[in-house]
């Protein structure tokens, strides 16, 4: 009995455990953002960014790197020495941003979906 509920412990802290991790890539109309929380890199890439530029010059391919915190629950990215800090939950296969206020937008949480 004793290994019973051993083993469940077991099986229940690993679905814990591996629901809350970002793995790949989550995207909506506007953005995607692919991390992997076990190497601690992230890239986030913000459609509205990209250009093509005049002549090559002034490309932008609308990617920022940066890096998770899967203990804290943050992603931090530097883009043009501007620092971007947001914090997130999976759920599922949703990845959802808290509170991007602070980043021009007025909703209380932006929703991206795995891909």
């Amino acid at each position: 009995m004793k290994k019973l509920i051993i083993v469940c412990l077991g099986v229940i802290f690993l679905l814990a455990a591996c629901g809350n991790k970002v793995d790949g890539t989550y995207k909506n109309n506007d953005l995607s953002i692919t991390a992997n929380s076990e190497s601690g890199n992230a890239t986030l890439h913000i459609n509205a960014m990209e250009t093509d530029g005049i002549f090559g010059m002034g490309e932008n391919s609308g990617d920022i790197d940066g890096k998770v915190d899967k203990d804290k629950k943050v992603m931090k990215f530097n883009g043009d020495g501007e620092d971007i800090q947001i914090n997130y939950k999976v759920k599922g296969d949703k990845l959802i941003i808290d509170n991007p206020i602070g980043y021009g937008n007025n909703d209380k949480k932006i929703e991206l979906t795995k891909a």
